[in-house]
């Protein structure tokens, strides 16, 4: 069963990706159906999310099927004189919306996954720095917050380095180098959100082991990638101060008993 938050999440994503550009949609829609007009998306989310689920490809026929098969046959609107669902028209935008979303949830789960297989994951003082790092993982993957970029005073929030570098082909000549330095500046910002959760992985990792001071040190090393992109100083709360602060305080608290084993 899909919790309501998370389905709250796949809408809203429809909303803008899909929603926007439907030429069926009311006036004053979405929701369309108080004003009347049935929506396949409103009618059949949780399963239109499971169907897409199950689908891995490159082409859009196999969602349609997937579709057609798990959510058509069972509609009450099946061969109706005016079918509700949106998929056949506007499919890739629906699919390309739901994907999305699975993919900002991927580090989550992730995180999730490796702090349950850790030794010790349930023991209370490891437990509760678990958590920290659960709710931090996969929340900061690159360009966040608003900019002002470069002599064009470029807003870079949400842009890729791919978006960016696929801007300075479109561009013309006189703005391609804005664009070329912010894809540039992009990139390392994603690097760094890479390396950060890395270390961040890696502080857990050694704070279930017991190795205290080394997870501090991880755990500090992804709070000062974050730190030299400038972003917690743009976008509160920053993503890994938090671990940071945590484990620092753990790794004191253990000064004791890590100086008697040696």
């Amino acid at each position: 069963m899909i919790a309501e938050v998370e389905l709250q999440e796949y809408l809203d994503e429809i909303r803008q990706q899909v929603c926007s550009r439907c030429v069926e949609a009311p006036i004053g829609g979405p929701p369309c159906a108080p004003l009347g007009k049935r929506c396949g998306v409103e009618l059949h989310l949780p399963e239109l999310v499971k169907a897409v689920r199950q689908v891995r490809s490159g082409l859009i026929e196999p969602y349609l099927d997937c579709n057609r098969r798990q959510i058509c046959s069972c509609c009450p609107f099946l061969h109706s004189d005016s079918c509700p669902c949106p998929m056949d028209t506007l499919a890739v935008l629906v699919v390309e919306a739901l994907e999305d979303v699975d993919q900002r949830h991927a580090p989550r789960e992730h995180a999730r996954q490796l702090a349950e297989s850790l030794p010790g994951h349930d023991r209370p003082d490891l437990k509760a720095i678990l958590q920290v790092y659960e709710e931090a993982a996969g929340t900061w993957t690159g360009c966040d917050w608003p900019t002002v970029f470069g002599p064009a005073d470029l807003n870079l929030e949400g842009w890729t380095a791919a978006e960016a570098e696929a801007q300075a082909v479109e561009v013309g000549r006189e703005a391609r180098g804005d664009w070329e330095a912010a894809a540039a500046w992009l990139a390392m910002v994603e690097r760094r959100a890479e390396k950060a959760e890395a270390a961040a992985e890696q502080a857990i990792k050694a704070a279930s082991a017991g190795s205290w001071s080394d997870a501090a040190a991880h755990a500090h090393r992804a709070c000062a990638l974050e730190f030299s992109t400038g972003r917690p100083f743009r976008r509160q709360p920053a993503t890994w101060q938090h671990l940071d602060a945590v484990l620092a305080a753990a790794a004191q608290a253990h000064e004791p008993s890590e100086s008697s084993v040696s």
